[in-house]
């Protein structure tokens, strides 16, 4: 059976809440089963085909290279850093939205995707009730799963890694 499907992924979350080692840290173990393709903090890469992206934006739109490879079905995982749940010209199946779970919990629109509760050490320093941080963000939310994670740590990494992958099977 040939693949036509790319899961592609929105990673969102205000500055400095682990976004970029959330890519890292999951692209560290699926890259040896999935071909993986990441935009993040401007830079574009693609791992495992033999593409070789343009040196600057006016080489190509990045917007349409992405659909193009989305399409292709050459790549099976996209990650789409980005810093808010602002509307982007790439269109996500999913959004995994990071929070840090020291700071006050914003109210989150409704989500399909997975709410990360980061950074959870700190937190503890804080006495924030996790538990009880857990609930309330689940509660409003009907379509996002929320887990509590330490990714500087790998806590709860592979639980993402699970839901990554059960979002792939299912596409």
């Amino acid at each position: 059976m040939t693949k036509t499907k790319t899961l592609t992924l929105g990673i969102c979350g205000p500055k400095d809440v682990g976004k970029t080692l959330l890519i890292k840290r999951v692209t560290e173990i699926l890259a040896h089963r999935y071909t993986i393709a990441t935009l993040t903090n401007g830079v574009f890469t693609v791992e495992k085909i033999n593409y070789v992206p343009p040196t600057t934006l006016e080489d190509m739109d990045l917007v349409d290279e992405l659909n193009l490879l989305h399409l292709s079905g050459k790549i099976d995982l996209i990650f789409v850093e980005r810093p808010e749940l602002q509307p982007a010209k790439i269109k996500t199946d999913a959004v995994i939205y990071l929070l840090d779970a020291s700071a006050k919990s914003p109210r989150l629109p409704n989500l399909r995707g997975l709410i990360l509760l980061n950074k959870i050490d700190l937190a503890t320093y804080h006495r924030i009730d996790l538990a009880t941080l857990q609930a309330q963000v689940a509660a409003d939310q009907d379509q996002a799963e929320v887990l509590l994670t330490d990714l500087k740590d790998n806590q709860g990494l592979q639980n993402i890694v699970c839901w990554i992958e059960k979002n792939l099977e299912n596409l």
